[in-house]
């Protein structure tokens, strides 16, 4: 999921709820990893959008990349594999979880 940490859409207090609700979430579930990119980060590996890293109950690795004008599905093996890489580049440029959940609880105690 991307989102923006700085952008009010709805109002200030509508990005409020939903940072205390982010925070809840990654509070009570273990398996959800959160990481902020940072603003002033203006080249990074998530410009071109957003991706869905999937795998099979047969264990088949798929990605569904969104763009504007629709998404696709890649199911090719070296494209799969390149876009896992590409994730993993993109979580090294992200903040780590914890200082990620420091800012995202100072931007919702400025709102």
């Amino acid at each position: 999921m991307a989102s923006n940490l700085e952008r009010t859409l709805g109002g200030a207090e509508v990005l409020k709820e939903q940072l205390l609700h982010l925070l809840e979430c990654m509070r009570r579930m273990n398996h959800l990893t959160v990481q902020v990119m940072p603003s002033d980060q203006h080249t990074h590996a998530g410009l071109n959008g957003p991706m869905q890293l999937m795998c099979t109950a047969e264990g088949r690795n798929l990605v569904f990349a969104e763009s504007q004008g629709g998404g696709r599905l890649i199911s090719r093996p070296e494209q799969v594999g390149d876009m896992f890489d590409l994730f993993g580049i993109l979580r090294a440029q992200a903040l780590n979880p914890w200082k990620s959940a420091e800012i995202t609880e100072t931007k919702a105690r400025q709102l």
